[in-house]
């Protein structure tokens, strides 16, 4: 009895070792097929409720199969995958994140061309949000908090801009191609510290008034905080360093006054009386 418990005991360690050892290799296998940096793209169009309200469902419909005409060709022309369209927005991803900044300005630049041709009541404005870092991605959809960020990226920017990550600025292998200019720091949904989020200009009037602004006003660098202690320690030395030689020089000229005055104001007292 004895010896079937041990060698029970003894085959279900065996079962447990194989059993993690099966864990880690499809934990691994899950890695390398699923998990991959990507740059993730929201888009949202902001009007669309106002023109249903005041012009029809019809309408509005026929803005968002525009709005989606004008997007789709884009993501095909810069290596994207649009994984769905959610109402009057899309999620998409990008394997180079300039490619999904290119895609989006030129994104900007056809709603803006559809505007100009007085098709709607109202111009119809879309948002953009970026972000990049690691995600998993499957055959007709991605998740992670890669989604999510980029999400919540798209609805800290105003109609008509596009907001991106800090990482995915970062991760752009040319910042010179499209002008781009920190917008904001913020504190995003779920997230315990702020995010910096960059601005990425399409309309070259914008681009002109940011430039502008920046040479009028001077950007300062913050002082770090060693620099300014090493200043006002060096300031109330020198302070300290004169008050003292003040003092003593002070206490030289009052020595030799009151020399001077004993020398000149002593009386010699007659001898006295034998």
């Amino acid at each position: 009895m004895k010896d079937k418990i041990e060698k029970d005991s003894n085959s279900q360690d065996m079962d447990v070792g194989k059993i993690i050892e099966e864990r880690e290799r499809l934990d691994k296998l899950f890695k390398d097929k699923f998990t991959r940096v990507i740059t993730v793209m929201f888009t949202d169009l902001k009007g669309s409720t106002s023109l249903a309200e005041t012009h029809g469902d019809f309408t509005t419909r026929s803005v968002i199969k525009r709005h989606i005409d004008i997007l789709t060709p884009l993501f095909k022309k810069y290596n994207g995958t649009l994984v769905k369209t959610m109402g009057d927005g899309t999620m998409s991803y990008f394997a180079d994140p300039l490619d999904a900044v290119r895609a989006a300005v030129e994104m900007q630049k056809g709603m803006d061309e559809y505007n100009l041709e007085k098709k709607v009541p109202i111009p119809i404005l879309m948002r953009v949000g970026i972000h990049t870092g690691e995600g998993i991605v499957e055959k007709n959809d991605i998740f992670g908090d890669i989604v999510n960020v980029a999400s919540r990226i798209e609805a800290q920017a105003n109609a008509g801009e596009i907001y991106m990550s800090e990482e995915a600025y970062n991760a752009l292998s040319d910042k010179s191609e499209i002008y781009c200019a920190f917008a904001k720091e913020t504190m995003l949904k779920g997230k315990k510290d702020p995010m910096r989020l960059y601005k990425a200009f399409w309309n070259p009037v914008e681009i002109d008034r940011d430039l502008a602004a920046k040479k009028t006003v001077p950007v300062r660098e913050p002082e770090k905080k060693s620099s300014r202690r090493g200043k006002i320690i060096l300031t109330v030395a020198i302070v300290l360093l004169i008050a003292f030689a003040f003092l003593k020089f002070s206490g030289i000229s009052r020595s030799s006054d009151e020399e001077k005055r004993t020398s000149e104001h002593s009386v010699t007292l007659p001898d006295a009386p034998k």
